[in-house]
């Protein structure tokens, strides 16, 4: 009886300290979650040529334009950056100069909650669908255009897929640059996922290589107190714990170290600009409801271009399936990564050119320019 009496007292000891350890864990934790992350990437500033859009919900979206085309013979382009929460980067403005001198206006816009665009109010005020409602607005009411010239680079190529598969009337052309996995992701009759690596093998003349392993770093900066905390209370309590200043902040220092994966040579990453925006980057890859565009897509006759660098991150099957929905070309860069013009400058303008215009007049015009 004594030796039961005794085990019971242990355990029950066993289980008051344990608890108390626990509290006190978790106390250190919420204390520690208080703390504000120190800022190590300055915010980024207006350059002296971005212009606003004051959309209809109340918001500004923040853009470059480019003049590259004053008579408006040729439909206008519309550079979709990646992500989510991704930015119009200064080396992208200097890269879609150099197209538009083929006789192109370009508009580059952060989408809403990334770069100098406003953030919204709430972390779950960010959707796809917004958007691409967002995307709608600036080319109807905004630039108030009949057709546009697409260039959706990694996130922004999902979105600019979209768009086609909803408004093909107002597409002329379109350009994936790395784009993500088109989503919903493709399932079998049976609704099991579908296996893309044996739709689209890869043909024995692709050699692709593997960039430099970066998002196990990046995970590891994810288990941080108050980053865990912020997501927490964004999903569950769509409130938001970090402040719109420091959560970007925490993912432009992500961006900053995760880059390094998405070039073919490490010398080629471009300085981090400060204008990485978190809630929209948590957020904006929910998809809802989102419906199937295949049978739309293999339906279309708008010519496509697919590009690929052979230090993609992505798989060829997800990015080759738009070239084969789309009936477009796929062109294969080699020493190239995830951002394809970071790599090879020349060969991504130049790949977009040819493809946009065969016309000599249009050739003599870049020609002259340069």
């Amino acid at each position: 009886m004594k030796k039961v009496n005794t085990r019971k007292s242990l355990l029950r000891r066993f289980f008051k300290y344990t608890f108390r350890a626990i509290g006190i864990i978790i106390l250190i934790l919420l204390v520690w979650s208080l703390i504000p992350l120190k800022e190590t990437i300055k915010p980024i500033k207006p350059r002296p040529d971005t212009r606003y859009w004051s959309m209809t919900e109340g918001y500004r979206i923040a853009y470059t334009y480019i003049d590259g085309d004053t008579a408006n013979a040729n439909p206008r382009i519309i550079f979709l950056h990646g992500g989510p929460g991704g930015y119009i980067h200064s080396a992208i403005i200097e890269q879609m100069k150099k197209l538009a001198q083929y006789g192109y206006d370009v508009y580059l816009y952060d989408q809403i909650g990334s770069g100098l665009s406003d953030r919204l109010p709430k972390p779950k005020d960010y959707s796809f669908n917004r958007h691409l409602k967002d995307l709608n607005e600036i080319i109807k009411d905004q630039i108030k255009t009949d057709k546009v010239v697409l260039i959706g680079h990694s996130y922004g190529g999902i979105l600019a897929t979209h768009f086609l598969a909803n408004h093909p009337d107002r597409v002329d052309k379109l350009i994936l640059s790395s784009p993500g996995d088109l989503q919903p992701y493709r399932t079998n009759e049976d609704g099991t996922m579908a296996d893309m690596n044996q739709l689209y093998p890869v043909p024995s003349k692709y050699q692709f290589k593997k960039p430099i392993e970066v998002f196990e770093q990046t995970e590891r900066d994810f288990l941080q107190p108050r980053i865990v905390m912020t997501m927490v209370c964004a999903m569950a309590f769509n409130f938001k714990w970090s402040n719109d200043r420091e959560f970007d902040d925490y993912t432009n220092t992500m961006a900053s170290k995760f880059t390094k994966g998405m070039v073919a040579n490490p010398n080629n990453v471009k300085p981090e600009e400060g204008g990485a925006g978190g809630y929209s980057h948590g957020f904006s890859n929910y998809y809802g409801n989102l419906t199937d565009i295949r049978v739309k897509l293999k339906s279309l006759s708008i010519p496509a271009l697919v590009l690929q660098g052979q230090y993609d991150q992505g798989e060829y099957s997800s990015v080759f399936e738009y070239a084969d929905l789309l009936k477009g070309e796929y062109k294969f860069i080699e020493n190239a990564g995830h951002i394809i013009w970071w790599d090879k400058p020349a060969t991504y303008t130049e790949t977009i050119a040819a493809f946009l215009t065969k016309d000599k007049a249009t050739k003599k015009l870049y020609t002259k320019n340069n």
